[in-house]
């Protein structure tokens, strides 16, 4: 009987008392594992980890945000649709009557401006702005020469002003007269030099003939005279002297 027992406790592991510990410590460990692999418990992150996902939400928010309201922009600008609550109370308020009011009444048009008929030994320069294609400049221009002549005999003298042409004398031509015949002549026996040579047809030279001629030979008396002592001069100006 002891021979057999003996046997059966040979083909049998004998733990002692801290071989057990051990197994049964190993177990738990494995078990721990076990539980921790089918579970999964949540990943705890720091605080900076978490911060950083939160910042990063919330720029993915402000940016949707921001598509959104562009796309609300465009749908709006391209329908121009307004809620009709706000359009009746547009429509009832005083102000919006008045504008409505305001802009059905037909606009009259503007009345074309009448050109005056003008006296061009008369009119000053601004008078003659009124005329079509005469500006300031050119207005000034008429007037300046006018007073060197001493006043316009002919309408044709208006192409001796700088810069008129024959198209500008043409569209003007219907809203000039030449009425004003008083003309301020130059005295060739007593003018003095500077005031003769002001006058736009005489010359420098034709000036000083006529004062040298005054002094050594004496006055002069007719056209015919004073052509032979200035030579080829502007026949108009026979209009212009006085002896």
């Amino acid at each position: 009987m002891k021979n057999s027992k003996k046997s059966f406790n040979r083909g049998l592991i004998v733990l002692n008392k801290g071989e057990r510990i051990a197994v049964i410590s190993l177990l738990s460990i494995i078990a721990i594992f076990l539980g921790i692999s089918i579970f999964r418990p949540e990943i705890k992150l720091s605080r900076k980890e978490r911060m950083a996902f939160h910042n990063l939400d919330s720029m993915i928010a402000i940016q949707e945000k921001a598509i959104k309201e562009q796309q609300e922009k465009v749908a709006l600008s391209e329908n121009k649709t307004f809620s009709e609550p706000v359009f009746e109370q547009k429509a009832n308020s005083p102000s919006y009557s008045k504008l409505a009011l305001k802009d059905s009444k037909p606009k009259p048009k503007p009345a074309s401006k009448s050109i005056p008929i003008l006296d061009i030994n008369a009119a000053d320069s601004t008078a003659l702005i009124d005329l079509p294609q005469i500006g300031q400049v050119m207005a000034s221009r008429i007037h300046r020469y006018r007073n060197r002549l001493g006043g316009f005999v002919s309408m044709t003298q208006l192409f001796e002003v700088k810069g008129m042409d024959q198209d500008r004398f043409e569209t003007i031509k219907p809203y000039i007269v030449l009425e004003h015949s008083e003309i301020t002549k130059i005295n060739v026996n007593q003018d003095e030099f500077k005031t003769l040579l002001r006058h736009p047809y005489l010359e420098y030279e034709q000036v000083k003939a006529i004062v040298n001629h005054r002094e050594k030979k004496g006055f002069i008396n007719n056209w015919e005279q004073l052509h032979g002592i200035v030579g080829d001069v502007n026949p108009l100006l026979e209009s212009y002297v006085c002896y």
